[in-house]
């Protein structure tokens, strides 16, 4: 009976010390876990034009209790793989960054929010149809009465003569546009196409029969 006893004093101390042993999670451990998998920290707006051939990304942070660094990633597939473009400081709210040179065609953005405590985090993905090199045409050449123009972007069309008179001047939508040159003298002719999103030029001859 004493042997009993003592038996189950001592496994009684056991489960007592390891109960005390046991780590203990308070509230500040479960708001690291809340945070890390909770709303994201990084509002990332659309991409912006920021002047000709450029693209701006804007962003504001929900959270300003943790100073850090934020990388801009980007990307020519949604899934990646992403590159860096800049590691940047972070100690407010807020902050924006302009591509100088953006990817052709369609590009993709993420921003990723590494702050001191370590919980990095991702923005969610933006993405912007830019291209440096778009499709810009226009025929038949020579032309007759009338002359079509087809473009991915909308455009200004600036026709002159060898001497930089200007004869006709118009601001063309994106897609198929046809422009009326039926009243211009025969000869030789400059066309100018100015892209507006990229701000890429095209100048070509003429042909007017």
């Amino acid at each position: 009976m004493r042997l009993l006893t003592h038996f189950l004093s001592a496994a009684l101390v056991c489960l007592f010390h390891t109960t005390v042993a046991q780590p203990h999670f308070g509230t500040s451990m479960q708001g690291l876990v809340a945070g890390a998998t909770g709303p994201l920290a990084i509002g990332l707006e659309e991409p912006v034009l920021a002047g000709k051939g450029k693209l701006q990304l804007q962003w504001v942070l929900n959270s300003t209790l943790q100073k850090g660094y934020i990388n801009v990633e980007r990307s020519s597939y949604k899934q990646g793989p992403f590159e860096v473009l800049a590691v940047l400081r972070q100690d407010g709210t807020s902050g924006k960054f302009v591509d100088e040179q953006p990817l052709k065609g369609k590009c993709y953005y993420r921003i990723k929010w590494v702050p001191e405590n370590g919980w990095q985090q991702f923005s969610r993905i933006v993405s912007s149809s830019f291209a440096g090199d778009m499709t810009c045409k226009f025929y038949p050449n020579p032309v007759d009465n009338m002359l079509i123009v087809r473009s991915e972007q909308a455009l200004e069309l600036l026709l002159t003569d060898a001497n930089g008179k200007i004869y006709i001047n118009k601001k063309l939508k994106s897609g198929l546009q046809t422009v009326d040159v039926s009243g211009l003298d025969k000869g030789l002719y400059i066309i100018i196409l100015t892209q507006t999103e990229s701000g890429r030029v095209i100048t070509e001859k003429l042909i007017k029969n």
